[in-house]
């Protein structure tokens, strides 16, 4: 029996009638999701005046639009939005990341699949029966704000980065031909006001390196992030080989390495630079003996519970969080002033801030422009006790042992 090329139907309301349509798809041998025909006038670019989507006529008008728009082609040559997307993030099978590998390009494996997880969590349920061709600047406006209002605890970061997702595949079916305009050409993402990382007091610090740890590797990962300013995947990488001296035989780290916890293997660090901080005696040796202790064969100075991962991420934050509320620093405190592990980098960079000249923080902290701190020459002599000298008058820790 011949099916209907599209289905319309409506709603009443207290207030107008609603008009709702579907269009049936012949290969897949069922209709599309009922889509609101006000919507789907925003999307097409329709004159609601002329033809308002609240009259039969109207309605009728917008639907055989969208049909002429659908229906004309495959799904081949116009995919829905969010399959097309989808496939576009997946590393194994995206023709978009072998073409940018196979032209030496750099693509990051994690942030295809952050994008693949955020295309399919929250982009596909929102965009059910939308394909790649209908799509127009309004209706990835109309998605910013929607995805805005029925995420309240995403920050407008995560919500840009959700928009990306989505855009950077349309970008690219534009520069193939695959569609005639560009909807995300002037696309405007929301205002990027991030939320400041809260830092601990010196008065703070004392007390959570005074208080007795329940286990030694999260001591220590507190006081690398504290007195080097290093984040938590490049102190998780960190090996014995990476514990080292300077020119004048005083110790100092490297910071060669990141550990992804995404994909459970090191990568150079966030801004691909390598960088040496100074560090005194006896956070050197404590960390020489946390990797004594390990059983596996791997170097690691934070080892984990196999020979191939360190301790894990998790483990690590869960390890700080505990000290602080040991401290009196509970979590609705802690959440309030935005208290999180990364805040001990914070905490080195607010406490030497001023210091010394910014130049030279930069390049202590890993904030330098790339190909600074490729030369070892970078930090040592004048620059390398520039830092260690501040360290030591604006940084310290209390108790049994100071680093």
């Amino acid at each position: 029996m011949a099916r209907s090329p599209y289905l319309l139907f409506k709603r009443e309301t207290q207030k107008k009638t609603l008009y709702y349509v579907k269009i049936w798809l012949p290969a897949e041998g069922k209709y599309t999701t009922a889509k609101s025909c006000a919507v789907l006038a925003e999307e097409l670019g329709i004159d609601r005046g002329e033809w308002p989507p609240t009259a039969k006529a109207g309605a009728r008008y917008i639907a055989d639009r969208w049909l002429a728009v659908r229906g004309s082609m495959s799904r081949k040559n116009n995919p829905l939005l969010g399959e097309y997307c989808r496939d576009f993030w997946t590393w194994e099978t995206s023709q978009y990341i072998k073409s940018k590998i196979e032209r030496g390009q750099s693509i990051g494996r994690s942030h295809c699949n952050n994008s693949k997880y955020r295309i399919e969590t929250y982009i596909m349920p929102r965009t059910e029966g939308v394909y790649l061709r209908s799509v127009t600047a309004q209706f990835l406006d109309n998605l910013l704000l929607q995805l805005r209002q029925e995420l309240p605890k995403q920050s407008s970061k995560s919500i840009n980065m959700i928009m990306s997702a989505v855009c950077s595949p349309i970008r690219e079916a534009h520069r193939l031909g695959q569609i005639d305009k560009n909807p995300a050409l002037n696309f405007r993402g929301l205002a990027n006001n991030p939320r400041r990382r809260g830092i601990l007091s010196t008065d703070e610090i004392k007390r959570l390196f005074s208080t007795p740890w329940d286990y030694e590797w999260h001591r220590l990962a507190a006081a690398v992030g504290l007195y080097c300013g290093a984040r938590l995947g490049e102190i998780l990488a960190l090996t014995t080989d990476d514990l080292d001296s300077d020119f004048q035989g005083l110790p100092v780290i490297w910071i060669r390495k990141s550990w992804n916890f995404i994909e459970k293997r090191q990568k150079s660090t966030k801004t691909g630079n390598i960088r040496v901080v100074p560090v005194n005696e006896t956070l050197r040796d404590d960390l020489f003996g946390l990797a004594r202790s390990n059983p596996h064969d791997n170097r690691l100075v934070f080892w984990g519970a196999g020979p191939e991962a360190p301790l894990t991420e998790r483990m690590a934050e869960h390890g700080f969080l505990l000290q602080l509320k040991k401290i009196g620093i509970g979590e609705k405190e802690r959440k309030e002033r935005n208290i999180v592990f990364h805040s001990l980098r914070h905490s080195f960079n607010s406490y030497l801030r001023g210091k010394v000249p910014d130049s030279v923080l930069r390049l202590a902290t890993g904030h330098a422009d790339p190909g600074m701190t490729e030369n070892y020459s970078h930090l040592t002599g004048e620059k390398l006790a520039e830092i260690r000298l501040a360290v030591e008058e604006n940084i310290i820790f209390s108790g049994t042992k100071r680093y």
